[in-house]
């Protein structure tokens, strides 16, 4: 078994991404053949690239991704108002989605954002996107709100693989962004962003800076009651 083989199957099996609803089937199985794929650099995309000993059945799942910028420190179960991170400047994303064009998260740039990572097999980001996606329709986002999903955590031993057609059939209309792996370890951008669970939520402010980060369901008044108070 590849050292990227066994990072992504170690990460699958512990912390952030065995959080969500106690999930614990496991990781990558047999060898399978490697694959390259040429993701990177394109013209205002990453320049980081997909690692060439990454398992080929990943490739529908993972995308390069930079980071501009520190990364966060974990939320660790603590509430809005004592994370850690409130105030330290989000570092700046920039990776591709699903048909391959750059998506870019930087709030400084764009404008207040809410960044959701979100995970294909996690019970609860099934039962989150129904919930945004009604926000969505009754028009209850404020305006000028940017929103984009990071595809994260992706296993295809789990339900609902490939991520893509996940979200395209979840009816997911905002920007989503393929999260990566790289030299250290997987998942760069929810590793960026301290994700500790599923559906993990960041809101950024225009100034750039965090101004709040939650992990787990919340019901649709519970959403826009944060925005309201946190943007």
């Amino acid at each position: 078994m590849n050292r990227l083989r066994l990072a992504l199957a170690a990460v699958l099996a512990v912390g952030a991404l065995a959080a969500c609803g106690g999930d614990d089937d496991g990781g990558p199985g047999a060898e399978t053949p490697q694959a390259t794929r040429p993701a990177g650099p394109v013209a205002g995309g990453p320049s980081a690239t997909v690692p060439p000993d990454l398992p080929a059945e990943y490739l529908p799942a993972v995308g390069p991704v930079d980071v501009l910028g520190a990364a966060l420190p974990g939320l660790d179960g603590a509430a809005i108002d004592a994370d850690p991170a409130r105030g330290l400047a989000a570092p700046v994303l920039v990776g591709l989605g699903f048909d391959g064009q750059p998506v870019r998260i930087d709030a400084a740039a764009d404008g207040p954002t809410m960044v959701v990572f979100l995970a294909h097999w996690c019970p609860h980001c099934n039962a989150e996107v129904p919930r945004l996606n009604e926000l969505r329709d009754a028009g209850r986002f404020p305006e000028g709100l940017d929103i984009v999903a990071v595809a994260t955590g992706s296993d295809p031993q789990r339900p609902n693989f490939p991520p893509g057609e996940w979200l395209a059939d979840k009816d997911w209309t905002w920007p989503a962004m393929v999260d990566g792996v790289d030299a250290t370890g997987p998942w760069v951008a929810a590793r960026a962003f301290g994700v500790d669970g599923f559906p993990f939520i960041t809101l950024v402010g225009a100034d750039g800076n965090v101004a709040a980060r939650w992990s787990g369901e919340s019901e649709p008044d519970e959403i826009i009651a944060r925005l309201d108070e946190y943007l």
